[in-house]
């Protein structure tokens, strides 16, 4: 958990439900078609921006431009707690990575992980890992977040548990 931040159970992001449909609706070239393309080897670090493909119950691939950062050999991201893609994770915790750009063209071909959601004891490795590879602009962002109260957690993916 960031210091001098009291999240709101359950507050998501304003126009966060629009802003998910309208990116489901109008995706970027490529994005729909990551899933199918063969996986490459794993690896602890993607650039910049990372494709993180989440799967619906009926299989269906959904993928969502995220920052992650590396850390001893995983990937962390904060994203809102009532994310869909937090609810896909938890239903099934298989992902595929790929390096994108910020508006989510992928730059290279996915590999697999197994992600979860960490607990409270573990988020400061991930809030370290983001702060130190982000700085300052991912700095402002979250810090517009935590006045909103929005509640946050962290994700970590493993590339090495993925088999």
């Amino acid at each position: 958990m960031r210091r001098s931040v009291r999240p709101v159970p359950g507050r998501r992001p304003p126009a966060e439900r629009l802003l998910s449909r309208l990116a489901a609706r109008f995706p970027p070239p490529g994005m729909r078609e990551i899933a199918g393309v063969p996986l490459a080897a794993p690896q602890a670090h993607v650039g910049k921006h990372a494709l993180l493909v989440t799967f619906r119950r009926d299989g269906s691939a959904v993928a969502t431009p995220v920052w992650a950062a590396p850390a001893a050999g995983r990937l962390y991201v904060r994203t809102a707690r009532s994310s869909p893609k937090v609810a896909r994770l938890r239903r099934d915790a298989r992902v595929l990575i790929a390096p994108c750009t910020a508006r989510g063209r992928p730059l290279g071909p996915p590999f697999e992980a197994r992600a979860h959601v960490l607990g409270p004891a573990d988020e400061a490795i991930a809030e370290r890992a983001l702060s130190e590879f982000y700085g300052r602009g991912r700095a402002l962002f979250e810090w517009s977040a935590d006045r909103l109260r929005v509640d946050m957690c962290y994700l970590e993916l493993d590339p090495a548990t993925a088999e």
